[in-house]
C-alpha cells in the first residue's frame, strides 16, 4: 500500500525539521521515504488588496503599444480591440499609405474598435536620429499630416509634434538642425522649444482644437542628470509664453525600474506644474513609450504587470509599450503561425484579462515598496457582479494575496476563488533567442485553481499562490459561489486510474485543483494513468501540476499507449501538494483518438494534481537556430531578425535543435522562399548523419520583399530522431532557398 499522510503530520514534520527536532514515530503511520529529505518552503511574500480603498473607474494605463498595428503583417483589428487602448503610430502625409504602420494605413481597420492613436509627426523626418531637411520641408509635412488627421479625427487621442527632442534632432554644433539659420535659439534646447511653438501653431492653424502632446522627451529622470528638470521647466515656460501649452504631458520611460515614472511624476513634474501655475493643471500624463530593452519586457506578462501596477497606483492616464521586437504584433503579443495567421500568445491573453476588468480600481500594496522588481499587481472590484479581480506577477516566488474588507463588498462568508496562469513559453535550446522571443501561440490561460474558500472572522481572505514564475502573469478572481467551469483540456489525477498510489481528498487537498490529488507514488509499480482524447496525431504540450517536497530533483516515467517517452522532471517545491503546488511543462506524442498517458515512479518522489494537454504550437525559428556562413535578416519594414538567407556557400547551414518526446520517425516541415525560376534543395543531416534532402519549388519571390512571408511555401522531410534534443541541419544543396521556420510533427 502507498503511504498515507495526514495534514497534521506534515505540519509537524515541517516544524520539526525547521527546529532541528527528531519527531517520534506515530503508530499506524509509515514514514514517507522522502521524509528525511523534506524541506519547508520559505515564508511567502505578501501582496495586500484593500477592497475598501477604491479610487474610481479602471483606467488601465499600459494597454498600448508603439507601432502595434500594421497593414503588413495584417494585424487583426478584432485582436487589437480586445487588448489595446492607445497606439502610438507614425503620422502619414495626406493620402500616403505606403508605410504599413502609418496612421492612414491602419485607421480604416481600427475604425469602430474604440482604439485611439497618438500620431507621431516627428517620424515624418525619416532617419534615426532624425534627419533635419530644413524648416520649409518640416512645416510642409506638418500641414500634410494635419490634413491627413481630419480623415480619422475621432480615432486620435492626441498628436505628438516632436519625439525624443531632447537628443534626436541633432545636438552637435555642426548638425543641419543646429546650423539652420531659420531655426531660432542660442542653444539646442532653445531651438527645440522654438520649433515646438512653430509646429503647434501650424497644426492649430488647420485644426484649432486638435489635442497636442509634449514634450515627449526620451529621458525625464531628473535625479539622474542635472539638466533634465531645467529642460522641462524651460519647455513649459516657453509653451506658456507662446500659447502652445500641450493638452497632454508626455515623456518616455525606457529604464528597467517600474518606479521611475512615479518618481518623475510625484517628485518632479507635478511640483513643477504647480510652481509655474501651468494652465489646465493638473494635466493628463501619458507615457508614450515605456519599458526597457533588456530582452525580457515587451509583451511578457510578468514584466508588463509591474509597470501597470505603478501606473495605476500613481494615476498615469495612459501608456504604450516601447517596441523592441517587430511591428504589427500588438507589442509582441501575437505570433506568426505556419498557416500565415497571427495568433495570440500569453502576453495577449494577459492584456485581454486586464481589458476585461470592470468597476473601480483597488489599492494594491506590495510586501516591500523599496524593491521595484518585486511581484506587483493591479486589482478591481465590480459591484454589479460582486467580483474582485487581481492581476499579479513578476517574480519567481511564493505569494500570499491578502484581500481586506471582502465581506463588506457583499460577498461571503464563502466565495469562489479562481486562479489562472498566462504562461510565457521559451525554447532553452535556441541559439539566438531572448525571453521576448519566446511566447508561443496559446488558446488561453491555464486554470490552476477553482475552489471555494471561507473568510476569516474579520471578513478578510488570504489566497496562497505557489510556484509563481517570473515571466508568467496570474489572475485571481473572487466571486459569489458557483460551480467550477469545465476545463476540457484538463485531466485530474484523482479521476485517473491509480496503481499502488494514494488518493488525498480531505482538508489537505484545499489547494488541489479538483479538491483532491494523488500521492504515495513511491513504489516500482506506482502509476497514474490518464485517458486523453486527441483529435489528431501530433506533438502536444502537457502542463503537470505537482509537488516535490524533497531537496532533490525527482522524475516520473512517461508512457503513451505503452510507448516510452521523455521522463517528466520535477524540481523541488519546498513542500507537498497540501501547501506547495507547482507546474512543469513538457511535450508528449499522442496518437489520434484515445490515448493512455501514464506517469509512473521514477527517481525521487513527487505528487500529482492534474495535467493539462493542448496542441504544441512551437515554431523553431530559423533566425534563432545556429547559423553557419549565412545571413540573419528582418522582413521589409522590420528592424529585428525574421529569417535566414544567403545559404549560398558550400558550408552554409542552419542547425535546428528540436525536441522529440519519443524516439521514432517524425516529419520536419519548413517555411521557405525560392525566388529563382528553378527548384532547389538543402542537404539534411540529423545528429551529424546524412538523412536525405529537403526540396524547394520556386515561390515567385524572396522573404525580403515588402509582402514579407506572403509568398512563403512549405516543404517537409521524414527524419528519425532519438528521444530528447536532436539537431536537424539544413545545408546548402542545389540552387538557392531562404528559411523562415521549422515545425516538428508526427511521421
Amino acid at each position: 500500500m502507498g503511504f498515507v499522510r495526514r495534514a497534521w503530520w506534515k505540519a509537524a514534520l515541517a516544524a520539526g525539521l525547521a527546529l532541528g527536532l527528531v519527531l517520534p514515530a506515530v503508530p499506524g503511520v509509515a514514514a514517507h521515504p522522502a521524509a528525511a529529505a523534506a524541506v519547508a518552503a520559505a515564508a511567502p511574500e505578501v501582496i495586500t488588496v484593500d477592497t475598501g480603498a477604491q479610487s474610481g473607474p479602471m483606467a488601465k494605463p499600459g494597454l498600448g503599444s508603439l507601432f502595434g498595428v500594421a497593414s503588413q503583417p495584417d494585424t487583426p483589428a478584432a485582436l487589437a480591440a480586445q487588448t489595446q487602448n492607445l497606439l502610438a503610430q507614425h503620422a502619414s502625409l495626406d493620402g500616403d499609405t505606403s508605410y504599413p504602420t502609418s496612421t492612414e494605413s491602419v485607421a480604416g481597420k481600427l475604425n469602430g474598435t474604440g482604439v485611439r492613436m497618438i500620431v507621431r509627426y516627428n517620424d515624418l523626418m525619416g532617419g534615426w536620429p532624425y534627419i533635419w531637411k530644413g524648416l520649409d520641408d518640416w512645416l510642409g509635412k506638418v500641414d500634410s499630416a494635419t490634413r491627413s488627421v481630419q480623415k480619422y479625427r475621432s480615432q486620435v487621442y492626441a498628436v505628438a509634434p516632436l519625439n525624443e527632442p531632447d537628443n534626436k534632432l541633432g545636438t552637435s554644433a555642426g548638425s543641419p538642425f543646429m546650423t539652420d539659420p531659420q531655426v531660432q535659439g542660442a542653444t539646442y534646447d532653445d531651438k527645440v522649444n522654438w520649433l515646438w511653438t512653430q509646429t503647434v501653431r501650424r497644426i492649430h492653424a488647420i485644426d484649432p482644437t486638435l489635442r497636442t502632446m509634449g514634450p515627449n522627451y526620451e529621458h525625464y529622470n531628473p535625479w539622474e542628470s542635472a539638466d533634465r528638470q531645467p529642460r522641462m521647466r524651460a519647455f513649459l515656460v516657453n509653451a506658456m509664453n507662446t500659447g502652445t501649452v500641450p493638452d497632454v504631458i508626455g515623456w518616455h520611460s525606457l529604464g528597467p525600474s517600474p518606479g521611475d515614472v512615479p518618481e518623475s511624476l510625484t517628485h518632479y513634474y507635478r511640483p513643477l506644474e504647480q510652481q509655474l501655475g501651468l494652465p489646465g493643471a493638473p494635466k493628463p500624463v501619458v507615457v508614450e513609450e515605456y519599458g526597457p530593452g533588456t530582452g525580457d519586457f515587451e509583451g511578457v506578462p510578468g514584466t508588463m504587470v509591474k509597470h501597470w501596477a505603478e501606473f495605476a497606483r500613481y494615476g498615469i492616464d495612459a501608456a504604450s509599450m516601447g517596441t523592441y521586437t517587430n511591428v504589427g504584433l500588438l507589442g509582441n503579443t501575437l505570433r506568426r503561425t505556419p498557416g500565415g495567421q497571427l495568433s495570440p500568445n500569453a502576453g495577449w491573453w494577459f492584456e485581454n484579462w486586464y481589458q476585461q476588468m470592470q468597476g473601480n480600481q483597488l489599492a494594491v500594496s506590495r510586501w516591500d515598496t523599496r524593491h521595484y522588481q518585486a511581484a506587483d499587481g493591479v486589482a478591481s472590484f465590480d459591484p454589479g457582479s460582486r467580483t474582485v479581480t487581481l492581476l499579479v506577477g513578476g517574480e519567481t516566488t511564493d505569494l500570499d494575496v491578502k484581500l481586506l474588507g471582502v465581506a463588506a463588498r457583499g460577498l461571503g462568508p464563502q466565495v469562489r476563488v479562481r486562479v489562472d496562469d498566462a504562461h510565457w513559453t521559451g525554447d532553452p535550446n535556441a541559439t539566438h533567442a531572448s525571453v521576448e522571443q519566446g511566447g508561443d501561440p496559446q488558446t488561453g490561460g491555464y486554470r490552476v485553481l477553482d475552489t471555494t474558500m471561507t473568510f476569516d472572522g474579520s471578513g478578510n481572505l488570504t489566497v496562497p499562490l505557489r510556484g509563481l514564475e517570473q515571466y508568467d502573469g496570474y489572475r485571481v478572481t473572487l466571486s459569489p459561489v458557483t460551480a467550477p467551469d469545465a476545463q476540457p483540456t484538463k485531466y485530474e489525477a484523482e479521476q485517473a486510474r491509480r496503481t499502488d498510489a494514494v488518493l488525498h481528498n480531505g482538508s489537505d487537498a484545499a489547494l488541489a485543483s479538483g479538491h483532491a490529488y494523488v500521492g504515495g507514488i513511491d513504489h516500482p509499480d506506482s502509476s497514474v494513468a490518464f485517458t486523453v482524447t486527441a483529435p489528431s496525431a501530433g506533438i502536444w504540450t502537457m502542463a503537470v501540476r505537482y509537488a516535490n517536497g524533497t531537496t532533490a530533483d525527482a522524475t516520473h516515467t512517461l508512457t503513451v499507449n505503452g510507448r516510452a517517452e521523455q521522463p517528466v522532471d520535477y524540481p523541488p517545491t519546498g513542500g507537498w501538494l497540501d501547501t506547495e503546488p507547482h507546474t512543469v511543462w513538457t511535450r508528449v506524442l499522442l496518437d489520434a483518438g484515445t490515448n493512455t498517458v501514464t506517469l509512473g515512479k521514477g527517481t525521487g518522489y513527487a505528487e500529482l494534481d492534474s495535467v493539462d494537454i493542448r496542441p504544441d504550437t512551437h515554431r523553431y525559428e530559423a533566425e534563432y537556430a545556429a547559423v553557419t556562413d549565412a545571413g540573419i535578416h528582418p522582413f521589409a519594414y522590420n528592424g529585428f531578425p525574421d529569417y535566414v538567407g544567403g545559404i549560398d556557400n558550400a558550408d552554409s547551414a542552419v542547425d535546428f535543435a528540436v525536441t522529440a518526446p519519443a524516439a521514432g520517425t517524425y516529419r520536419f516541415t519548413v517555411g521557405y522562399a525560392d525566388g529563382t525560376a528553378a527548384a532547389a534543395t538543402h542537404q539534411v543531416l540529423v545528429n551529424g548523419a546524412a538523412a536525405g534532402t529537403m526540396s524547394y519549388q520556386p515561390t515567385g519571390g524572396w522573404l525580403g520583399t515588402p509582402v514579407q512571408d506572403r509568398l512563403e511555401a512549405q516543404s517537409s522531410v521524414r527524419v528519425t530522431l532519438t528521444q530528447g534534443v536532436n539537431h536537424i541541419v539544413l545545408r546548402k544543396g542545389d540552387g538557392y532557398a531562404e528559411l523562415d521556420w521549422g515545425v516538428l510533427g508526427p511521421g
